[in-house]
């Protein structure tokens, strides 16, 4: 069912509540226009069982609201919500609404980060890698008493007791670690066992849409999957969430490192080290004409088979099942003379037994790649790419009670739905948004694009103009986001540094997430000293998950459409969406995830009822009919086209700070 709110009502969803349960929660004096309708229309679909995917504009107040119409079943049921986010401050930001909550009503809650950003165990810290996942080590040091962390938690009482102990009964993840660490205590256990026993658990995606993950994170909720409300904040994102968390890559560097541990000293194994040494020339051979950043579809059982054959052995099962199994004895080894378990040996049998499970998958595509690490090195590596994301949301919305699904770019709802396994039976529901048409300028400038064709230094020269024009003409902050960091660098090269009159700050590839917050801090406090330009991308961390309230960002200009590269896993994707969403591959796989990267970077100006934002769009793609229908009503509604002219578009960004 597909849901307009129209002027404060909801139009198309029969109601049976009487009560209004979600005002007992809801914390502000007055919800703004919309926000009693969504709270209605979410206490509705998770009181009757049903899945709910809801969109509604950035500022609108989604995480309280989304909060305020679960609890009241949540409290009267002894439910659990699961929070699920991208990022950090998307986190923290359900603790903080929580707290508001918590005023009004008796409701408890925790956040979680992965277990590397709350582990207190520096021999974990310091060796953990890919070969050696932190939560196997740190599973293996609890299993054989050797985390003093964890010790002294196992002696702190029952999740109750520890709830009663800490200070307050929400906290956030970083909060836990601070209490956890005075206390000489595992702060990921006991986020685990807060968790028992509170009300909501903000948490990552990947606890959930990850199956190992889920499989041993859901026993220690202490609450039936049957009693638990899964909400996707950000839903537009969980698509290619799933597939990630389905999809597993073997870089040729692990292969090389299984030959050296196979070949001498204690670990040596004739068939280990001759099958690796053959997959090492195998891969090397398949990936001789790729060039940079290239990629091909292989066969999966050849690269195997090839494998074995040139190693002189047979039975490629019996060989990686003996190599599964040697690799966990060098681990057990390790870990018993007090050094970290880690055996790439192990690694590249997990990963090819896995990767021969899925040979006859549809739904899975099988890649060489070849790409250039940070450190100007080439990275060759197998990949094991999944195409469906509902294999993954499926199972666990079965299994849950009901699950909701926000974001301020899900439109359309039913191509979102789809892709989130969701159902035809599910709630679909779009709100207006709640600010005034006239706080919010949209401009698409004409004649300009950055479709490859038209990528050339004239292009980013008038484009710079653009640019320059919008942070001139506006009084605090402006952001910049590119469709790729080649784009974002090719305006740097055509003058936007040097031309600029306020500071620039640049998100760069690989930033690390410490350096990323310093420097927007930073850019914030510029809003109100003159202003000051954010260069970033599309899809990025401040495009998607950064709050930029008044004059911290007023304008954005939206450089490109980020368009994924044309690879062979893309024409995967799409061929598979063809077959699996009626002939919309195109849409869903490539058209779609553009959009709503380009819209999300749209909306960060727009967050509270009183901002005021100019939105500008800088490629002339995004007013044709064929993108123009992904677009929010939010944004088409004050959206006019203008010609390529700086001094117009000056103009027009001046005016509407002005009035």
């Amino acid at each position: 069912m597909v849901i307009k709110v129209i002027e404060g009502f909801i139009i198309g969803i029969p109601m049976t509540i009487d009560s209004n349960s979600y005002k007992e929660f809801f914390p502000y004096p007055e919800p703004r226009k919309g926000q009693s309708e969504m709270m209605l229309a979410i206490e509705e679909a998770v009181r009757t069982g049903v899945n709910i995917c809801s969109e509604a504009p950035n500022g609108f107040g989604k995480t309280c609201v989304t909060l305020s119409g679960i609890l009241p079943w949540v409290k009267e049921n002894n439910g659990k919500i699961l929070y699920c986010a991208r990022t950090h401050r998307q986190l923290d930001r359900v603790v903080e609404e929580l707290v508001e909550i918590s005023k009004r009503q008796d409701v408890s809650g925790v956040s979680f980060r992965g277990r590397r950003h709350m582990c207190l165990n520096p021999f974990v810290i310091e060796n953990s890698d890919f070969v050696a996942p932190i939560s196997e080590v740190c599973g293996q040091l609890k299993a054989t008493g050797r985390c003093s962390y964890y010790e002294k938690l196992k002696k702190a009482g029952d999740p109750e007791d520890l709830l009663e102990d800490v200070p307050k009964r929400v906290l956030t993840a970083p909060e836990i670690v601070k209490i956890a660490e005075s206390k000489s205590m595992c702060p990921y256990e006991m986020a685990k066992r807060l968790a028992k026993v509170v009300d909501v658990v903000a948490l990552s995606y990947l606890y959930v849409f990850d199956p190992w993950i889920l499989e041993v994170f859901v026993p220690d909720l202490g609450t039936p999957l049957s009693k638990i409300v899964l909400v996707q904040d950000e839903a537009h994102n969980v698509p290619a969430t799933a597939l990630d968390s389905a999809s597993d890559s073997l870089t040729l560097r692990i292969v090389r490192q299984a030959t050296r541990e196979a070949k001498d000293g204690p670990y040596k194994d004739g068939t280990s080290h001759e099958f690796s040494r053959a997959l090492t020339r195998n891969l090397l051979e398949l990936s001789s004409d790729l060039k940079e950043n290239d990629e091909k579809i292989v066969d999966p059982r050849n690269i195997v088979d090839m494998s074995v054959k040139s190693a002189g052995l047979d039975s490629s099962e019996r060989i990686l099942i003996h190599m599964q199994d040697h690799g966990a004895k060098i681990k057990k080894g390790l870990l018993k003379a007090g050094k970290f378990p880690r055996s790439a040996i192990h690694r590249v049998a997990e990963f090819l037994l896995s990767w021969l499970r899925c040979v006859d998958r549809e739904d899975y595509s099988f890649i060489i790649s070849s790409s250039i690490t940070r450190g100007g090195t080439k990275r060759v590596s197998l990949d094991l790419v999944a195409l469906d994301p509902t294999s993954v949301t499926t199972p666990v919305l079965n299994m849950v009670h009901s699950s909701v699904a926000i974001s301020g770019t899900i439109s359309p709802l039913e191509a979102y739905a789809e892709m989130l396994g969701f159902g035809s039976e599910s709630t679909k529901v779009t709100f207006q948004s709640p600010f005034a048409i006239r706080n919010r300028l949209g401009l698409i400038v004409s004649g300009l694009d950055t479709s490859f064709q038209n990528r050339n230094g004239s292009t980013f020269e008038r484009m710079v103009e653009h640019c320059l024009a919008v942070v001139n003409a506006t009084p605090g902050n402006t952001g910049i986001f590119a469709s790729s960091y080649s784009i974002a660098r090719s305006l740097v090269e055509a003058g936007l540094e040097k031309r600029l009159k306020r500071k620039l700050f640049l998100e760069h590839p690989g930033m690390k997430g410490t350096d990323n917050d310093k420097m927007i801090e930073d850019y914030k406090r510029q809003g109100e000293k003159g202003g000051a330009v954010l260069l970033g991308v599309q899809g990025g961390r401040n495009s998607e998950g950064g709050d930029f309230p008044g004059s911290t960002m007023e304008s954005v200009v939206v450089v490109g459409v980020p368009y994924a590269r044309p690879t062979p896993r893309m024409e995967a994707l799409i061929k598979y969406y063809d077959s699996a969403f009626n002939q919309k591959g195109r849409d869903y796989a490539y058209v779609l995830p553009a959009m709503t990267r380009a819209i999300q970077s749209a909306g960060r100006p727009v967050r509270r009822l009183d901002d005021r934002g100019a939105i500008v769009m800088l490629d002339q793609r995004f007013a044709t009919k064929y993108l123009s229908r992904f677009i929010p009503s939010w944004l088409k509604e004050v959206m006019q086209i203008v010609s390529d002219n700086p001094e117009d578009v000056a103009h027009q960004v001046e005016s509407f700070f002005m009035t």
